[in-house]
């Protein structure tokens, strides 16, 4: 099988290019603000900026959701899983630790070694990379989200990267004209205290913005998140969820000349977490405990040029600066030599969208370089000069891409794109008789949608993409139970995916009275997974040595993904199921999952009152299926001493269920029943 796998690569690449002709090259602009919304989860109907033209998610043809600042704030969230929870064909993976939590999209990702690569996740378009043994990938604080866009499957490469197997996670952060909420006002001051019982959690969260004139505005946010240990459902201590973290976002941006603007920000986070488990993932003290400090930090440049007389020229240019650095001390019982490690990146990228448009058509084309180059650290407590099993090294990523989107007659979209990413790793001391490994990935995607008179419309798309190996994968020599001791430097190849979806979407207004509205969209997709990346615990042999890292066999991974919402001025719901299936039956996936939210909103008094609830199926693992239930109340009085403040009172697991995930060890289990109470006010 794997013989032809260069020949369908270049059939592949030559039928995208053809498109791109066709198509006359093109892809996406960036959307315009989210108008505001109620404050309930909606999957449906929102705009997205990650699929050209400013467009609502039911029409785009990709598998696409995004949640909004109110769908954030609702979740009352401790991390960035908390929000993505009720996302159809998401699951959160790991500990209940803010600091153990990893993403599965599509049955791609299980918190383990090298998983991070295939989900592609960025913080104001740029990329964000962790990866240790027994930690989570991500450590941001979700206080500064405003915006969250899940693309799922590997349509998404060809813009964001071609390891992209899994999908895309894309979250933006709160500018200060989303603070300023009166028009006229220059100033604004947006404060919120949380508290939740479960584990005594407090919150404190501040927002200043500035904004004195239509060119220049600036925001200044502080937080600080403080919790002791939070229990399961049956009383068990969820080891790994106290801890201390402190956050800080600061920006500005300028606009100057009608056609230049500058934008800066810095945003980071401290967490302090002591005599936790090394353990983080299944949040065990068997593995003994350790002291950690760990600062996530992402500063960015941007300018652009866009000036009003040319449609043709939007181009931005992007320097950033991204680092993940985790501190160990005093370390008690821990089998595994603890070791402070820390990636840091520095990214340029260069990005021009250009559209125009003819008597019956409308063209949006994105073209993009960028140069990225990651440097990982490791260094033992002890002395030591770093770890065969966490091998230093860098890698620096060139990457070339472009992306169209052709309309015609506002009904017919054809999206084609490429992309390729020339990757050259160079390793630490320890891995020797080699300098450096090189490779190239290639990335391209079609996708049609067609939009019918009666609201109904239809879609399909076409996609490959490539995951060239990490430095772990690579350079790795710790023995595995098989005896496999040797880096697998030159005998990995890339892992591909060809990824082929079918949909169908239908929206409509005033069905059953006046002012309400239905939409439904409906996917079903087959991912033909190749190459796959494993450690090689059976010790086997590519040609005369016996690598830490191997190829494995095929494996389609096929699914279901049906998304429903309906709202009336007084009544709101919505539905989300996924199902998947696997040819590898040694493949762990997600368990199917349905996810029913209903609400109310009584306009007169200011409140909203909404439901959830989560059914899984049990797993073949014999992982017991469960349901759970959320509630919450939100109360926004405009008169008297409370005017202005929003109050909050959120419920999770209802009924305090003992629960947890067929993707989460045996080990641990999700959080007990948690009540919140939350006050905002904007000054």
């Amino acid at each position: 099988m794997h013989g032809h796998a260069s020949q369908k690569r270049r059939l592949l690449a030559t039928t995208t290019l053809a498109g791109l002709m066709v198509a006359t090259l093109a892809a996406p602009v960036m959307a315009q603000e989210t108008p505001e919304e109620p404050g309930f989860f909606t999957m449906l109907g929102r705009l997205v900026f990650g699929a050209g033209s400013e467009r609502v998610a039911i029409d785009v043809p990709q598998a696409v959701t995004v949640l909004n600042q109110d769908d954030i704030d609702r979740e009352q969230a401790t991390t960035v899983g908390d929000v993505l929870e009720r996302i159809p064909g998401v699951t959160t993976v790991g500990s209940e630790s803010r600091w153990g939590e990893s993403f599965n999209i599509r049955g791609i990702g299980g918190g383990g070694s090298a998983d991070e690569p295939r989900i592609i996740m960025q913080i104001d378009g740029v990329g964000k990379y962790y990866e240790q043994y027994r930690m989570g990938s991500l450590f941001s604080e979700p206080e500064f989200l405003k915006r969250v866009e899940v693309l799922r499957g590997p349509s998404s490469s060809t813009l964001y990267g071609s390891g992209a197997i899994a999908g895309v996670i894309a979250m933006e952060t709160v500018d200060a004209s989303d603070v300023i909420e009166e028009e006229g006002d220059t100033f604004a001051l947006r404060q919120r205290l949380q508290f939740s019982d479960n584990g005594n959690g407090r919150l404190s969260s501040s927002l200043l913005a500035f904004a004195p004139n239509d060119q220049f505005e600036a925001l200044f946010g502080y937080t600080w998140r403080d919790s002791d240990i939070a229990e399961s459902g049956n009383g068990t201590p969820l080891h790994g969820t106290e801890g201390i973290s402190r956050g800080l976002l600061a920006k500005a941006a300028y606009s100057f000349g009608g056609a230049h603007s500058v934008e800066m920000s810095y945003l980071r986070d401290d967490s302090s977490i002591n005599d936790q488990p090394y353990n983080l993932v299944d949040a065990t003290t068997t593995w003994g405990t350790v002291d950690r400090d760990i600062q996530d930090s992402t500063a960015i440049f941007l300018y652009n040029f866009n000036p009003e007389d040319n449609d043709l020229i939007n181009l931005d240019a992007q320097l950033s600066y991204a680092e993940t650095a985790v501190d160990m001390e005093d370390a008690q019982g821990t089998f595994i030599p603890p070791a402070d490690y820390a990636y840091e990146t520095v990214t340029l990228k260069l990005e021009n969208r250009a559209e125009w448009s003819g008597a019956n058509f409308e063209n949006y084309l994105t073209a993009g370089f960028s140069v990225a180059e990651q440097d990982r650290r490791a260094e033992e407590i002890t002395g030591g000069t770093g770890f065969s099993y966490h091998p230093e090294g860098t890698a620096r990523t060139t990457s070339i891409y472009a992306q169209n989107e052709l309309i015609f007659d506002d009904r017919f979209t054809i999206i084609t794109g490429l992309r390729a990413d020339h990757q050259k790793m160079t390793p630490g001391p320890l891995v020797p008789t080699i300098n450096e490994t090189s490779d190239t990935a290639y990335a391209a995607n079609l996708a049609l949608h067609y939009a019918f008179d009666n609201g109904w419309a239809a879609f399909g798309s076409a996609s490959y993409t490539e995951r060239l190996p990490v430095l772990d994968e690579i350079y790795d020599t710790r023995a595995t139970s098989g005896g496999a001791t040797d880096a697998a430097l030159g005998t990995l190849r890339a892992e591909t995916s060809r990824n082929f979806e079918l949909g169908a979407a239908w929206s409509g207004e005033q069905l059953f009275n006046d002012d309400d509205s239905l939409s439904f969209k409906g996917v079903v997709f087959s991912n033909d997974l190749s190459d796959q990346i494993a450690r090689n615990n059976a010790g086997t042999a590519v040609g005369a040595i016996s690598p830490t890292y191997i190829n494995l066999g095929s494996n389609r991974i096929s699914g279901v993904e049906l998304e429903a919402s309906y709202e009336t001025e007084a009544f709101f719901g919505s539905l989300a199921y996924t199902h998947l299936t696997s040819t590898n039956a040694d493949y762990e996936l997600p368990a199917d999952a349905m996810q029913l939210s209903l609400g109310t909103r009584l306009p007169d008094q200011n409140l909203e009152f909404g439901w959830s609830v989560a059914l899984v199926e049990g797993a073949s693992d014999g992982t017991p299926g469960y349901g759970v239930h959320d509630a919450y109340a939100l109360w926004k009085p405009d008169q008297g001493l409370m005017d202005g403040v929003g109050v909050r009172l959120g419920v999770s697991n209802l009924f305090d269920k003992q629960y947890r995930s067929n993707l989460q060890s045996s080990q641990t289990s999700r959080i007990g029943r948690t009540v919140s109470l939350t006050l905002t006010k904007t000054f």
